[in-house]
């Protein structure tokens, strides 16, 4: 079980703002550092697997929860 150093429930939100949120969590995260999402936008989980291909962030693991939320535990490599 990893205990996460910074967390975000997105939950209800749609797209783009679930991305703004991680987007602003992660500026603020150190190198080394993990950060736990949550939220639940259909197209949440593709979103956040694209968003850390693109900025380099290392997905940690995916776990579905109820219905279709999705918690992903993201560290910041840099």
């Amino acid at each position: 079980m990893i205990n996460p150093d910074k967390e975000i429930d997105v939950s209800g939100m749609s797209c783009p703002i679930p991305l703004i949120r991680l987007s602003q969590s992660v500026s603020s995260l150190g190198g080394g550092k993990t950060l736990k999402i949550v939220g639940d936008d259909p197209v949440f989980e593709r979103g956040v697997r694209d968003y850390c291909e693109i900025n380099r962030l290392e997905i940690i693991s995916v776990s579905p929860l109820v219905g279709r939320t999705v918690e992903i535990i993201i560290k910041k490599t840099e």
